[in-house]
């Protein structure tokens, strides 16, 4: 679905002059401070750039269509220099006392837009000087942040630098699983799955990689262990990926990763692909460690790399189960740390989809 910025153009992307209300001339353009680098921004991240406005009597001698094209054309130029597009102008050209169906903040000047294209009004937005800016986006239902309240650096930086939080609920005749996390936390953790070990561990993927989690978990350890183990990196490696929406802006990959416990070592490399695929690679000693079966560490990686839509190489070495668990815990999440940090705003695929 397209994530679109609405945005007015006088007062928004062009300083409205105090006296007219109205730009008449190009002499007259002036940009609104930061409006490029941050349109480049939203542009980057995926989004689709929808002008609406209202322009009092369009067409007529006090407001001529062909001033009004010569501005549009003068500062699409400018836009389309930094890669910058505008894919639709949408206006009114009544005036307030024409009582018309299309001027802001009513929303006749979209037409059959809404309904014609896959918009995702949930994480789309609108961008405004006026009140009827505000009561438009409310119509419309997305969000909506007005200048000089707020400056174009400081919107783009809410919305693109925003925490990426996911939540997930999984509930079947084997477990039930709550899950929030939030990628760009402190490390903070509640856990309970009922198995203290496990706890233990998913504490260090959390500390280790800042991760924010919450994460509850009722099972059917009755019987063993498997559903709980299971069904836990099933449903986490689901909330990273959710979390993670399109992957713009990650790093994507995190490699040579070697991290040391003692006498056991893991050595690991990750890639946030969308293809799924797990190479896992050590021997244990001991039947369990403390509640936990060693077999299902194995089990526990591949189902999450198989719902996270990660490939990902791990390798153990060392005599000290404990420590070999606990390592490799603590370098996946080392790893996934550094595969999800934002160091840009781009897609890091030559297909241009991850």
């Amino acid at each position: 679905m397209k994530k679109i910025l609405f945005v007015d153009r006088d007062g928004t992307l062009i300083v409205e002059p105090p006296e007219t209300k109205q730009v008449n001339s190009l002499a007259e353009i002036e940009l609104i401070p930061g409006v490029i680098s941050a349109l480049k921004c939203f542009v980057e991240a995926g989004y689709e750039i929808v002008i609406v406005t209202n322009q009092d009597g369009l067409g007529t001698a006090a407001n001529p269509r062909e001033n009004y094209e010569q501005i549009n054309t003068f500062l699409f130029r400018i836009f389309a220099s930094e890669g910058i597009s505008i894919t639709h102008v949408f206006e009114c050209p009544h005036f307030p006392q024409d009582n018309c169906a299309c001027r802001k903040p009513k929303t006749g000047m979209l037409g059959d837009y809404l309904q014609r294209e896959k918009i995702d009004l949930q994480n789309s937005l609108m961008v405004g000087d006026r009140q009827s800016d505000l009561e438009f986006a409310n119509n419309i239902c997305v969000q909506c942040f007005l200048l000089p309240e707020l400056s174009w650096h400081q919107i783009a930086d809410t919305i693109l630098l925003a925490p990426r939080i996911a939540h997930t609920q999984r509930t079947t005749k084997e477990t039930d699983i709550a899950i929030t996390l939030n990628l760009d936390g402190s490390g903070k953790y509640q856990i309970s799955t009922g198995l203290k070990f496990f706890d233990h561990m998913l504490e260090q993927l959390a500390k280790h990689g800042s991760f924010d989690l919450e994460l509850r978990c009722n099972g059917d350890l009755e019987i063993d262990e498997h559903h709980t183990i299971e069904d836990v990196a099933l449903a986490l490696g689901e909330c990273f990926k959710n979390a993670l929406e399109d992957k713009r802006g990650i790093e994507r990959y995190a490699f040579e990763k070697i991290l040391p416990m003692d006498e056991a070592k893991a050595e690991i490399a990750m890639d946030f692909s969308g293809r799924p695929y797990c190479i896992f690679q050590a021997e244990f000693q001991r039947e369990y460690v403390g509640d936990f079966p060693t077999e299902l560490l194995e089990h526990f990686y591949q189902s999450f790399c198989e719902k996270a839509g990660l490939n990902m190489h791990m390798t153990l070495a060392g005599s000290n189960t404990h420590h070999l668990i606990e390592v490799s815990f603590k370098a996946f999440a080392r790893c996934l740390k550094d595969a999800v940090r934002r160091t840009g705003s781009a897609l890091p695929s030559t297909k241009g989809v991850l």
